[in-house]
C-alpha cells in the first residue's frame, strides 16, 4: 500500500497554527520506519506513510498525537490494571486517557482504541488513514468537521 497523505498534510497546514510548538510534527527517516517494520512486520503501511510524509507529534493544538513507535500498556506500566490481548499496540492517544492502536493478530490493519475507564477495546473497522483523518477533524471532502 502506497499511501499518500497529500490531502492532510494541505488540510492540517490549513487549520493548524504553524507557530504552535505543539503542532511540530518530526518526520522519520527510512531507517527508522524500517526498524519499525522489522519489529512489527504486519504493522498497516498506512501508518508508516502517516509517518514518513506528516510525521509524529501533535495536532490541531494537542487535540491527538500520533508516536514514532509502538507502545503497548506495560510499557506504560497499565497492564496491572487491564487485561487485554497480548498483541495490542498503541501508535497514539487523545489526552483523555484513550490510546489508538492496532490488533497486530489480526493482519487486517484496522484500528482499534482502549477506553481507559472500561477497559475495552473497541474495533473501529477504519483504517489508519480513515481514522486519522477524523481525528484531525477533515471530512472525505477536506471540510473541517471541529468548527
Amino acid at each position: 500500500m502506497n499511501t499518500n497523505y497529500k490531502l492532510e498534510s494541505e488540510f492540517l497546514g490549513k487549520v493548524e497554527d504553524d507557530k504552535d510548538e505543539t503542532n511540530k510534527k518530526e518526520l522519520l527517516s527510512e531507517e527508522q520506519l524500517n526498524k519499525i517494520i522489522e519489529k512489527y512486520p504486519n504493522v498497516p503501511l498506512d501508518y508508516i506513510s502517516y509517518l514518513r510524509e506528516i510525521g509524529s507529534g501533535n495536532f490541531r493544538e494537542c487535540q491527538f498525537k500520533v508516536q514514532s513507535f509502538l507502545f503497548n500498556l506495560e510499557d506504560l506500566g497499565l497492564d496491572n490494571h487491564y487485561d487485554i490481548k497480548s498483541n495490542i499496540w498503541f501508535f497514539g492517544d487523545n489526552y483523555c486517557g484513550d490510546f489508538s492502536g492496532f490488533d497486530l493478530d489480526l493482519y487486517d490493519g484496522l484500528v482499534v482504541e482502549f477506553w481507559h475507564e472500561t477497559g475495552e477495546l473497541y474495533y473501529t473497522n477504519q483504517t489508519f488513514q480513515n481514522y486519522i483523518r477524523q481525528q484531525i477533524g477533515m471530512d472525505e471532502n477536506g471540510n473541517d468537521t471541529l468548527q
